[in-house]
């Protein structure tokens, strides 16, 4: 064997020995410590324990898996990605027969720190099991999280941003359940109003654009060096 077939062996077999996913710069996942995973070290007690009664309940009443995690990085992973892992690695999500409403009813609330990103900017992602779709959809979840969590995120206030996306979304396990939240539940804030349409906003740039397209459309004025000033 020569010493180049040699070295490709001693790799192949050398990343054969590695834990999975570090040959491609991924980190292995932690292992779940509870509902509420803070590995970045950004609640205290009392938001950690705040949550946790929140998340207790909803499934205590309903079957639904609430899960926080906290990390200091994305483990070389984006974020949807992380989360997806997390869901599916964990199982969170009760098992149950078809027909069964409580069925894959979990979610992650993962949060990334801007002060512990290796690329200095947050992370946060709510990824929602199937049966959670059916009253949390995606873009309801990112409604949430605009809301009611990254303003205080911005804030840095990382305990209060998870305390009210949490109980944001335990009020719509309690509605799709139909089951009332007791105990100190917080308050949540008055959310935005929906964007309306403002039509002199939208035409006023489709006149400047058809404009534009009317003068360069037909290649324009001529001359050296003369560029289109919008994008193709």
């Amino acid at each position: 064997m020569t010493s180049r077939k040699l070295w490709a062996l001693l790799l192949v077999l050398a990343g054969a020995a590695l834990p999975a996913g570090w040959v491609h710069g991924q980190q292995p996942l932690p292992k779940p410590t509870g509902y509420v995973n803070d590995f970045a070290g950004i609640l205290s007690p009392d938001d950690e324990a705040a949550i946790t009664r929140v998340i207790d309940e909803v499934r205590a009443k309903s079957g639904g898996e609430m899960v926080v995690v906290t990390l200091p990085t994305l483990l070389g992973r984006t974020a949807d990605r992380l989360a997806l892992e997390l869901g599916r690695g964990w199982r969170v999500g009760r098992s149950g027969q078809p027909g069964d409403p409580a069925r894959n009813t979990g979610l992650i609330f993962l949060v990334v720190p801007k002060e512990t990103s290796a690329t200095g900017r947050g992370a946060l992602r709510i990824e929602t099991g199937l049966g959670t779709n059916t009253f949390i959809t995606a873009a309801e979840a990112g409604a949430f999280a605009d809301d009611f969590v990254i303003p205080a995120f911005r804030q840095v206030d990382y305990g209060q941003g998870i305390r009210t996306g949490v109980t944001a979304l335990a009020r719509q396990y309690a509605q799709r359940f139909g089951f009332e939240l007791s105990g100190d539940i917080p308050p949540l804030p008055e959310r935005r109003p929906p964007r309306g349409y403002n039509l002199n906003g939208i035409l006023v740039p489709l006149i400047i654009l058809a404009g534009l397209i009317s003068v360069f459309g037909r290649g324009g004025p001529r001359g050296r060096g003369r560029r289109r000033n919008f994008p193709i």
